[in-house]
């Protein structure tokens, strides 16, 4: 089983102006505490991206917060890290609480040539897709994979506890990764905060 992340880009760091408001943020919108770059060196072949455009630039982000990062870099260095025997997977998703009025710039970026040319069998994109619609502008290509998150959870809805219907990912990746890890028979196995549990 090979590991992937979801908000992948979140373990880059809040940037710098929402730094501050860390205490606030970090605990219901980071995901990972490792960057991509690490990711890739502890062999994470799965990523997660979301992303907005904002102030002229593509940013990660997850609701409200605003992660360190260059979407292009990005790709290109997890392309650096991947093989035809060893593909790097990704899915690609516009956070619409960010980037509601950017989807037409989404769509041109999907298209954009530098974008199109870094994926083939060695940087496959499993999906893009406009957070909150059903349009997937790339459409989801089957992967063998189980993907367990808060969010993927009943907890939020059904759960006894107050604390488990709380947006809290390093709490539930505490609290479930080991059974996630434990219990799965894909190929791949998509996590918050996946060095946890």
């Amino acid at each position: 089983m090979k590991l992937g992340t979801h908000n992948s880009a979140t373990g880059n760091g809040l940037i710098w102006w929402q730094k501050p408001l860390g205490f606030l943020i970090h605990p219901f919108s980071t995901c990972q505490s490792r960057t991509i770059r690490q990711q890739l060196e502890d062999g994470v072949k799965v990523f997660n991206l979301q992303v907005a455009y904002v102030n002229g630039k593509w940013r990660f982000t997850h609701g409200l917060a605003i992660y360190n990062g260059d979407l292009m870099e990005t790709i290109r260095l997890m392309r650096l890290y991947s093989t035809e025997e060893e593909p790097i997977y990704f899915q690609l998703y516009l956070d619409t609480m960010l980037g509601s009025k950017s989807v037409e710039k989404f769509l041109e970026f999907l298209n954009d040539k530098q974008f199109t040319d870094l994926c083939d069998k060695r940087l496959v994109l499993l999906s893009s897709w406009i957070e909150g619609t059903d349009i997937y502008p790339n459409k989801k290509k089957n992967l063998s994979m189980e993907e367990h998150y808060w969010t993927m959870t009943w907890a939020k809805f059904f759960a006894y506890r107050f604390i488990d219907k709380l947006p809290l990912p390093m709490y539930h990746a505490n609290r479930f990764n080991s059974t996630y890890k434990v219990s799965c028979n894909k190929d791949y196995l998509m996590l918050d905060y996946y060095q946890l549990g």
